[in-house]
């Protein structure tokens, strides 16, 4: 696979965690502030995640799965 394609192939799968995000927030009825509370990061960075405009370490996955009580592998069930 070509490096273009792979560039490609992680910024779609950004996007879709994203919303995947964005839907769960909105569906807790949380606020972008009480995630990012509760994740222990700044609500500006969940903005960008959920817009899928940053790329995530595990470990942010980890801390925002756990911020909506749920493993990584039900957050990442889209």
């Amino acid at each position: 696979m070509a490096k273009v394609d792979r560039k490609k192939e992680s910024q779609e799968f950004c996007i879709k965690l994203g919303k995947r995000i964005r839907a769960l927030r909105k569906e807790k009825g949380y606020s972008v502030a009480e995630i990012a509370f509760k994740a222990d990061i700044d609500s500006q960075n969940l903005r960008k995640y959920e817009l899928g405009k940053q790329e995530m370490k595990v470990s942010m996955l980890n801390r925002i799965a756990n911020a909506f009580d749920l493993s990584i592998a039900e957050l990442m069930d889209y």
